[in-house]
């Protein structure tokens, strides 16, 4: 049975490598938001971990906290309220699963109804951009107003058939897009940022990184597309152009990757007509450097336990009174006889020597 402590010390540690992932994004808010991305995406994946670190890795309690003496709980007691705590987290873990799943049929219906790239305009972009698209599999559908990207292991792409009326610089900046996101595999920070809300649904601090992570990743993919020679302004509103054709799909457009994602597009605006904000690729060593670091600090987290002192033994109850018939008259305590100190023996005066007796001399006869 789960132990509601190490259940407890699990969320709070998933919950400070959020924070410290989120410091070091505002320490470092002047890199690329491809960096960024890289940064919310190891923080995620470490907490995924988190529950195997605890486990697997060595302890060592170096807090110690004491508790107040409280009335312990019934055996039966406490694992009603484990039985209880697990059977929550099953009913949130598999509500979550549930909604991607749900969604993931959805995109599944749109590949189905789909049909091969036919289009000359498409094909001549993508010719254009020279992506080799063998790997992945192009689609187009009448059903999406935007070109969107999913999968993992064999990647979907899926274009509208109303891009054949865009101009073709639309359209290049549409695949630049949506390519970028294959290039850098965003669908499996997608995967990973879903694995940690199914896990850690009830923790509000994993749905803001995973938010998070799918701008970021939009925005990343904006500066691979303005660095490929686009115009910010003109980028810009082909993005709110598409945008407004866009909010009939909305629901089922988030479970893929698509070119409006509808609750950053104000910051993506911004950041796009910013021209003082990073668009380069993030050097390799910095983001080796930063994820090593938040790595350390989550084995720390790992292998730091606290340690909670025993309360006190309660006193035993005083002993019930005997009825007054069954106690014994007590012994009077008779008090000690002071003994008083001996007088000085006086010293024995000396032993003079007997005086010697003459012997008397004999009478004689009187005349």
């Amino acid at each position: 049975m789960v132990d509601l402590m190490t259940v407890a010390g699990v969320v709070f540690k998933t919950s400070l490598v959020v924070v410290a992932a989120g410091l070091f994004s505002l320490a470092l808010r002047r890199q690329s938001a491809a960096f960024s991305h890289v940064l919310w995406t190891a923080a995620l994946a470490l907490c995924v971990l988190m529950p195997l670190a605890v486990l697997l890795l060595p302890a060592h309690e170096v807090i110690a906290l004491s508790s107040a003496p409280t009335l312990p709980l019934p055996r039966a007691r406490g694992r009603q309220w484990e039985g209880a705590v697990v059977a929550l987290w099953l009913v949130g873990t598999s509500l979550v699963l549930l909604r991607h799943l749900v969604a993931t049929i959805g995109l599944a219906r749109w590949r189905r109804n789909a049909s091969p790239l036919t289009s000359p305009r498409w094909s001549a972009t993508l010719a254009h951009i020279g992506f080799d698209h063998r790997r992945l599999r192009v689609l187009e559908s009448q059903q999406i107003a935007s070109p969107c990207t999913w999968g993992v292991m064999r990647p979907v792409l899926l274009l509208p058939t109303s891009g054949d009326a865009w101009p073709e610089s639309a359209r290049h900046a549409a695949l630049m897009h949506e390519l970028a996101h294959i290039e850098r595999r965003d669908a499996l920070s997608i995967l990973v940022a879903r694995l940690a809300c199914a896990l850690y649904w009830y923790n509000p601090l994993v749905w803001i990184a995973a938010e998070r992570i799918r701008s970021l990743q939009e925005r990343a993919c904006d500066d691979a597309v303005l660095r490929a020679g686009a115009t910010p302004s003109d980028y810009a509103q082909f993005l709110l152009d598409v945008a407004a054709h866009t909010s009939g799909v909305a629901r089922l457009a988030r479970a893929s990757i698509g070119m409006t994602h509808g609750s950053s597009l104000r910051a993506r605006i911004v950041a796009i007509l910013d021209p003082q904000a990073t668009r380069s690729r993030p050097r390799r060593i910095r983001v080796v450097a930063a994820c090593a670091s938040l790595f350390l600090f989550t084995i720390l987290l790992a292998t730091i336990s606290v340690a909670v002192e025993p309360p006190p033994p309660p006193s035993p109850p005083p002993a019930s009174p005997t009825p007054e018939t069954d106690k014994l008259p007590e012994t009077p305590v008779i008090p000690a006889i002071p003994v008083l100190p001996k007088p000085p023996v006086p010293p024995v005066p000396p032993v003079l020597p007997e005086t010697p007796v003459l012997p008397t001399p004999p009478v004689g006869p009187t005349q």
